[in-house]
């Protein structure tokens, strides 16, 4: 069975049936390198996806900078793409020849300037053409159209964000470029550039994220990550040689739910030609080891004592259910938990047996509800009436796939409402230090007001536990 894959990719099959279609637009994206070889604008000429535009990165750009294809002002930008036919409502196919090399530059471009509907073709130029799909050389002529753009600037990082991230470690730091050229064993394909890599950084080659033109499950890109001790639970700044393939990991990463990263726009061609910029050598740091032993948490404690007045909307383009659940299967119940706690050291559950484990949950005064997105489960939420006046909100969470969808608080409030329709005094809840960093901020958004804090032991859980649990659960 496939792996879940990207909300941001798009099939070949599924192009084709929009092609024409009002709204749509589809953009050819391609840029290579010199080493390669090719040229993006002679082979868009000869050949193209009927109806697409040539996005030209060398032109759509800020010339004025001296470094290659740096982002355009906001004004120049939405100037360009106006041009091209395309405005910010639009659905937006972008493409490249190989399948996840330059495209992945020009989607975020678009979605950093406010467009929100903006893919990447799975497969490429190269996947359409060997699948025999339709091929045009004639060049569109497509009326001009306006773009308003919304630049989010909090998504580019600047040369001198980058000089304090390297210095403090606020962000960590994803290099795209190949291995080799990260360790300075080999050089940079720009003459005269030292090689090598910025203090901190970790390497995570662009092209180790897709596989023949077509970017990996979910699954597999986690796990990428975390191989090259990335840490998805932090903010991430991604960088290459100039820009463009830092773009497949901000990709990955959104995918994935990450929504706390920036792109450093001049990239190693920024600085690796300062000569006062730090350049390390050799393979990345060795990854801390993880803590042997209980671990200190720092524990708040938080109330309401009204229920929430505020009133959200469902979530558009995403169909969402919630359903509760009536003497939750045992392994189902730890599978949520896996799903949505790992990351937060939710292990207590997972070590009782069986029969500790459904007399907690199968008890009357439990109720567990799951959510789902687009059919599959993405999250739940589990309340305890410990009497008729206190309500404990005793868990709540997305799976990963599920953030950066916008519906985080949405949900939050949906578990507040079931919370609150037994009329009771209060709701409790308890976050800690390992959990989401934005927990606390989040809870007292929505009313809770903290009450108590404390410190407890955590013990991590090891990997041959977590193997016993898989079994345990026949490996859901």
């Amino acid at each position: 069975m496939p792996g879940e894959k990207s909300r941001f990719v798009v099939s070949a099959d599924w192009v084709e049936k929009q092609l024409g279609a009002p709204e749509f637009r589809i953009v050819d994206a391609s840029w290579y390198l010199p080493t390669q070889g090719r040229n993006g604008a002679l082979e868009y000429a000869s050949g193209h996806i009927p109806g697409a535009v040539f996005f030209d990165q060398d032109v759509i750009a800020d010339t004025t900078t001296g470094l290659p294809h740096s982002l355009p002002s906001p004004e120049f930008f939405a100037e360009s793409v106006g041009k091209l036919g395309i405005s910010a409502s639009d659905t937006i196919v972008v493409y490249d020849g190989p399948g996840f090399f330059s495209a992945p530059r020009v989607w975020w471009m678009f979605r950093v300037m406010g467009a929100r509907r903006v893919y990447v073709l799975d497969g490429g130029f190269d996947g359409w053409k060997a699948e025999g799909r339709p091929v045009e050389t004639d060049l569109p002529e497509p009326a001009p159209a306006e773009f308003v753009a919304s630049f989010d600037e909090r998504r580019v990082t600047s040369f001198q964000q980058m000089q304090g991230i390297t210095e403090n470690g606020s962000s960590q730091i994803a290099d795209a470029r190949p291995a080799g050229r990260f360790t300075g064993d080999e050089p940079e394909p720009r003459a005269g550039m030292r090689s090598g890599h910025m203090p901190r950084a970790r390497s995570v080659p662009a092209a180790s994220l897709s596989e023949n033109g077509r970017l990996k499950d979910l699954a597999t890109l986690r796990s990428i990550f975390s191989q090259a001790g990335v840490d998805l639970n932090q903010p991430i700044v991604t960088s290459c040689g100039s820009g463009v393939t830092a773009a497949v990991i901000t990709l990955a990463l959104e995918s994935l739910g990450h929504s706390d990263n920036t792109l450093y726009d001049g990239s190693w061609s920024e600085w690796g030609s300062k000569a006062e910029t730090p350049v390390v050598t050799g393979k990345a740091d060795a990854l801390q080891p993880k803590p042997q032993g209980p671990i200190t948490a720092h524990v708040t404690r938080l109330e309401m004592t009204s229920a929430p007045k505020a009133g959200l909307p469902v979530p558009v383009n995403i169909q969402t259910a919630i359903m509760r659940t009536h003497a939750i299967p045992l392994s189902f119940y730890r599978f949520l938990h896996r799903q949505v706690g790992a990351r937060w050291h939710w292990y207590q559950r997972l070590r009782l047996t069986d029969a500790e484990l459904k007399a907690i949950i199968h008890a009357p005064k439990v109720s567990i509800s799951v959510l789902y997105v687009n059919g599959a489960p993405a999250g739940f939420y589990e309340l305890s009436q410990e009497s008729e006046e206190l309500v404990e909100l005793s868990y709540f969470g997305l799976f990963q796939h599920a953030q950066g969808l916008g519906i985080g608080k949405w949900f939050l409030l949906q578990a507040l409402y079931a919370a609150w329709a037994s009329n009771p005094q209060k709701v409790t809840v308890e976050t800690n230090t390992f959990d989401h960093p934005r927990a606390l901020q989040l809870y007292q958004r929505f009313g809770f007001s903290p009450v108590e804090t404390f410190d407890t032991l955590i013990d991590p859980i090891t990997e041959g536990e977590l193997m016993q649990m898989l079994r345990r659960d026949g490996g859901v």
